[in-house]
């Protein structure tokens, strides 16, 4: 799965992402956060899991590419629903995700 931006400097577009989520009851417990080239969004909520993406470098853009998922026990039925959300609100920030 990727994610891609048309804005080219990756810590605006996380700016854009927490904006976009404002004082939705999703912001109280999901995090997005750019450290070392990599897009982490964690869900902390009875239990913590994390989407790691890393930083594609491209001339067209900002993109990341899902490298890995950790989903606590407890997110695990829920585990869409929440991932749908999350990215609704990616794509509302101006993202657009393919398969």
């Amino acid at each position: 799965m990727q994610i891609s931006f048309e804005e080219k400097d990756p810590n605006k577009v996380i700016e854009t992402i927490k904006s976009v989520m404002g004082g939705r009851q999703l912001s109280k417990m999901v995090t997005f956060e750019y450290t070392s080239d990599q897009l982490l969004v964690k869900i902390s909520k009875l239990g913590t899991s994390t989407l790691t993406f890393d930083h594609v470098k491209s001339d067209q853009g900002t993109q990341f590419a899902l490298s890995g998922e950790k989903i606590a026990l407890s997110h695990k039925p829920m585990k869409g629903e929440v991932k749908a959300k999350i990215f609704k609100v990616i794509e509302k920030a101006g993202g657009i995700i393919s398969e």
